[in-house]
């Protein structure tokens, strides 16, 4: 039987590695016509993402790969969306927490999944960011410390587009974060009653769960339905993304997403690149 909630609360320890690395965010004022952006299909990423169904407890895994490689597709001038290793994602993961958690299948933090990305794992000599799904395939899930050691030998990883790391922002300017290209790597309580909104394309979460596991999504985007904007959540359950509202955002903002964790996680130069992709152009070194 697959869990499909195990998410692990960070150590004072992780939370120290991430937590100095968290900077301040830009204003929704830095991106001009940000919610037009929004609102054309042709930025949106979910129709372009792979649906994926997990087989193990690498919800958190899942949700690094996904953020990257919406985060990459963006940068590439929203030209070329990249299939990353959600399975080394988390064994990586498992590894940066404790070596001697890899192969327990018992699931990873969030804090986790954005030291694999902003700083790979140094004692390996892996440099931060992801392989390709090609180079290290679901199926290679390592059961002990020894087996991820020598696979990660000479492995060659996909640069990461994410440099910085925030707070997750107020409502307006998490629409226009996301419009820039930033994803918000997230992990919740599972318990969820959700809700159906007239008109939307799935499931909202209404409400912020308050029991029922943890489990890590990742918000790519932003779904506008009526009056309302709706967070796009990409999900590792084989539903592709749910809704969540802003009711649900604000209530996880003000309780400062305990206890899983959730940061902002931005591409570098984020107004400079998002004022020369709506310009038409695309990435720059």
């Amino acid at each position: 039987m697959v869990a499909m909630a195990n998410l692990h609360r960070p150590t004072d320890a992780e939370r120290e590695a991430v937590g100095r690395r968290v900077g301040a965010t830009f204003p929704a004022s830095n991106f001009t016509g940000y919610l037009d952006v929004l609102r054309d299909p042709a930025n949106s990423p979910l129709t372009r993402m792979q649906v994926e169904r997990q087989q193990r407890s690498d919800c958190q895994g899942n949700a690094t790969a996904n953020g990257e490689e919406c985060r990459s597709w963006y940068c590439s001038g929203r030209r070329k969306m990249p299939v990353l290793s959600e399975m080394y994602a988390y064994n990586a993961s498992e590894y940066v927490m404790q070596p001697s958690n890899v192969g327990g299948d018992r699931g990873t933090s969030i804090h986790s999944g954005v030291r694999v990305l902003c700083e790979g794992i140094p004692g390996l000599q892996v440099d931060p960011g992801l392989p390709t799904e090609a180079v290290w395939p679901y199926s290679q899930y390592c059961r002990r410390s020894s087996e991820f050691v020598r696979c990660c030998q000479g492995l060659q990883v996909e640069s990461p587009h994410v440099t910085e790391v925030k707070d997750l922002p107020e409502w307006d300017d998490m629409l226009a974060a996301l419009a820039a290209g930033s994803t918000g790597h997230i992990g919740t309580f599972w318990g969820v009653s959700w809700k159906t909104v007239a008109g939307a394309p799935k499931r909202v979460m209404d409400s912020a769960p308050r029991s029922g596991g943890g489990h890590a999504t990742e918000i790519i985007w932003a779904v506008e339905v009526g009056a309302d904007w709706y967070l796009a959540v990409w999900n590792s359950h084989g539903d592709g993304y749910y809704l969540m509202s802003r009711r649900c955002y604000e209530q996880l903002c003000r309780n400062q997403w305990e206890p899983f964790g959730g940061f902002l996680l931005t591409p570098d130069r984020m107004v400079e690149r998002y004022d020369r992709i709506t310009q038409g152009g695309g990435y720059f070194a």
